[in-house]
């Protein structure tokens, strides 16, 4: 699975651009449904007309990634721009649109939530956003926790808690401490046993995943705790 940059194939608004931030300003990740039956390059074609969030246009597609029908990941926006997805919550967090109709709390329109193929990606995207910008599990949101109870729908809603629950469940099969003294032995990792879940430590994670066939998304899920501990010295 992977994410394929549109950034600068699709259509911008001719004069507007976004503002930009600091990476490490970013806190939150906030899923979102389209409300609808388009596909990204529909959607970007909205919003960078007049359209219900301004009047005047807005300068792109209004979220960093969306995700298709048939599970594609597009990022249409780099993660430096503060896009217009969730009202004061846009200038720290990344926005993940998923492409359908899907019903939610006052909206029944639509299908009941979005398809297994959209939901793999999801997950393999948060993942990754998690682990490249070291934030916890605990970071990821619906738009309906933000005023917008529609938003992303009552299964996405579902998803959210249910991905919460089990990397709960997951993180805590290993410490930090120790994974980092199995990942030392393996001369994987360089840096002090210290029980923090560092950027050495995520890379070295990643390193051994990749080594060993798995995801290498730097997230220590039960397969990557049971390798971890079956290879403990």
């Amino acid at each position: 699975m992977k994410i394929v940059d549109r950034i600068n194939q699709l259509p911008w608004h001719p004069t507007r651009v976004w503002q930009k931030r600091d990476i490490n300003s970013i806190k939150k990740i906030i899923i979102h449904q389209e409300l609808g039956n388009s596909n990204i390059k529909g959607v970007n074609k909205y919003h960078i007309s007049p359209n219900h969030i301004s009047k005047r246009g807005c300068p792109h597609f209004c979220y960093h990634f969306g995700i298709e029908k048939d599970g594609t990941i597009i990022q249409a926006n780099s993660l430096k721009d503060i896009t217009w997805h969730a009202t004061n919550h846009n200038s720290d967090s990344i926005g993940i649109m998923l492409v359908g109709n899907f019903k939610g709390k006052g909206y029944d329109l639509g299908v009941s939530g979005p398809n297994n193929d959209q939901l793999k990606a999801l997950e393999f995207l948060v993942k990754g956003l998690l682990s490249d910008l070291n934030l916890s599990y605990n970071n990821v949101y619906g738009h309906s926790d933000f005023g917008k109870p529609a938003c992303p729908g009552y299964a996405t809603d579902n998803w959210i808690s249910d991905f919460r629950k089990r990397m709960s469940q997951t993180r805590n099969l290993l410490s930090v401490n120790e994974m980092q003294t199995i990942l030392k032995s393996l001369n994987l990792y360089d840096s002090e046993i210290d029980g923090d879940l560092n950027p050495e430590t995520i890379a070295a994670i990643k390193e051994f995943q990749f080594k060993n066939n798995l995801t290498p998304n730097g997230f220590a899920d039960n397969e990557t705790c049971d390798l971890l501990r079956n290879m403990r010295v």
